[in-house]
């Protein structure tokens, strides 16, 4: 789950890498809280789900290899009817969405119950411009535009900030002051740095017989072996070899390096007896990438948009060159007539642009997602991981969230906030 940094990666050369203002041990009942919330498969007696054909060409080439923790991973989808929601009945195209409501959501799972209290206004279609502080230096209100466009004030006694990695930096920088040139909760000027993304790449598989990869849940799959820090590899940090399969209208534009011709349709003509897996690695923070504001390009509100400025270090492609080296080797021990390397898929996990950090100077956040500069105003996604880990992010992010509300509920009972 990819909480503490790695010790060894303090004496790489990366002058920003930082580990976590909390260890996994003050962490780990939120996570158990997290599981038991979300229906997590293989935890709490939840069984795990099915193994569908693309997990068992998986499971019988990593066991050639001498893998040895190789499962359908610990899933957020229901494998039993749980929760008000049913079971997963292995559809597939899970990328479209969950036809069943077998997977856990905010948007139909949290954001009902928290209706169903009564304390709950969501304002629909509305996109926040900034965020006002007063002159005590505290956040006072939220200045948004409704879906027809109209500018709306909300008073606020604190404010949590929870746009993703990206909207989340911009909105700070956008709401900038005279106390706060910078932009809001950024004296350290490390809002928009440290943006990762997991490092990521596909691995298809193509073989003589059907494999139907589309049957089942698209990501029930993972081979754990290689989330180790070991340098002898070539490079620092760990990463996941995960369960992959796209739609096939998706599969040459997303999965497949551009091409042409007889050899590429080849490839799409073989959709039927094609596996995949992809790698989810532990991307290294650097100031250097960041999200900053575009003022050439404005949104619809004519506020700048985001701009992403992503380099890879040497260390990224060392990881992703490897781990598609092992997923090649495990179709290859199974008897596969064709491994396709694909690319790097155009979205994932955006993390770490306001990150946590016990010193000030090093980050925006402390360990409750409290900005350092604010201590009314909060960062609730995954913008506050101080390192990304090498597995999916949303259980750290629920996790801290839960651990955030709880530290608010004190806060504001004791009147400190």
């Amino acid at each position: 789950m990819g909480v503490a940094c790695k010790e060894d990666l303090r004496h790489c050369g990366w002058r920003f890498l930082i580990d976590w203002p909390l260890s996994f041990e003050e962490l780990e009942k939120y996570y158990e809280l997290a599981e038991q919330r979300m229906v997590v498969t293989r935890r709490n007696g939840v069984p795990g789900l099915p193994a569908s054909n693309n997990f068992k060409v998986m499971y019988a080439g990593a066991e050639k290899l001498g893998y040895e923790r190789v499962h359908t991973g610990h899933m957020a989808i229901n494998s039993r009817a749980a929760d008000g929601r049913g079971l997963c009945i292995q559809q597939g195209f899970c990328v479209q969405g969950c036809k069943m409501g077998a997977k856990w959501s905010t948007l139909y799972t949290e954001i009902p119950r928290a209706e169903a209290t009564g304390n709950l206004d969501m304002r629909v279609e509305a996109t926040a411009a900034r965020i006002e502080h007063g002159t005590d230096g505290r956040v006072k209100a939220v200045v948004y535009r409704d879906g027809q466009g109209q500018e709306k004030r909300q008073s606020a006694r604190l404010v949590c900030v929870a746009g993703n990695a990206i909207e989340t930096a911009r909105l700070l920088l956008l709401s900038t002051s005279s106390q706060f040139p910078q932009g809001l909760a950024n004296s350290s000027g490390q809002v928009g740095r440290n943006y990762c993304h997991q490092i990521t790449g596909f691995v298809w598989g193509i073989f003589d017989k059907p494999v139907y990869s589309w049957r089942g849940a698209t990501l029930a799959g993972v081979v754990e072996d290689e989330i180790i820090n070991d340098p002898r590899r070539g490079f620092v940090g760990g990463y996941r070899m995960e369960l992959v399969t796209l739609d096939l209208p998706t599969f040459p534009l997303v999965g497949l390096q551009y091409g042409w011709g007889r050899d590429f349709t080849s490839i799409l003509e073989n959709y039927r007896n094609l596996a995949g897996m992809f790698i989810n690695g532990e991307d290294l923070p650097r100031s250097e990438n960041r999200i900053t504001l575009n003022s050439d390009v404005k949104d619809n509100l004519g506020q700048p948009v985001a701009n992403i400025h992503v380099d890879e270090h040497p260390n990224d492609e060392a990881m992703r060159k490897h781990a598609q080296g092992q997923m090649s080797k495990i179709y290859d021990a199974i008897g596969a007539k064709r491994v396709v390397i694909g690319p790097t898929p155009p979205a994932t996990h955006n993390l770490g642009t306001a990150r946590m950090s016990t010193d000030p100077r090093d980050g925006v956040t402390n360990a409750w997602g409290q900005t350092h500069d604010i201590k009314n105003l909060f960062i609730s996604d995954g913008s506050a991981l101080s390192t990304p880990g090498c597995a999916n992010p949303t259980l750290t992010i629920v996790a801290l969230a839960l651990r955030q509300a709880e530290y608010i509920a004190q806060q504001m009972k004791a009147t400190n906030i």
